[in-house]
């Protein structure tokens, strides 16, 4: 069971190194002997293990965008330092906001090869 679980895993990163289609992967496990049985949930497990490190990656960048764009804002209202406020207000603020709804992209949107 370890050495499947191994060989899975180097399996996925490879395949998602060289960003492999559906039907690359589907011919490969099966030029390696695999049967239509256990091809189909080798790749629903390849599925859930993209989906999961691009929604991980989503989660950081949105906790990112909002640390920062909170930070953004409490400097932007205690107004330490006059001359930075158009850069805090505008520039730090909006690019905090990209960084979150980029995550939020990551997270919510499914990937169309992804899709069954």
């Amino acid at each position: 069971m370890v050495q499947m679980h191994t060989n899975t895993e180097m399996l996925f990163r490879r395949w998602q190194q060289n960003k492999i289609s559906k039907s690359l992967a589907m011919a490969e496990l099966d030029n390696q002997g695999f049967t239509a049985e256990e091809i189909k949930p080798l790749w629903e497990q390849y599925c859930r293990h993209c989906l999961a490190k691009r929604s991980s990656l989503g989660w950081l960048l949105m906790a990112i965008g909002g640390f920062v764009g909170l930070i953004a804002c409490v400097l932007t209202i205690l107004d330490l330092v006059p001359e930075f406020r158009g850069f805090l207000m505008y520039i730090l603020t909006s690019a905090s906001a990209l960084v979150a709804l980029y995550g939020c992209y990551l997270v919510m949107e499914k990937p169309f090869e992804m899709e069954h």
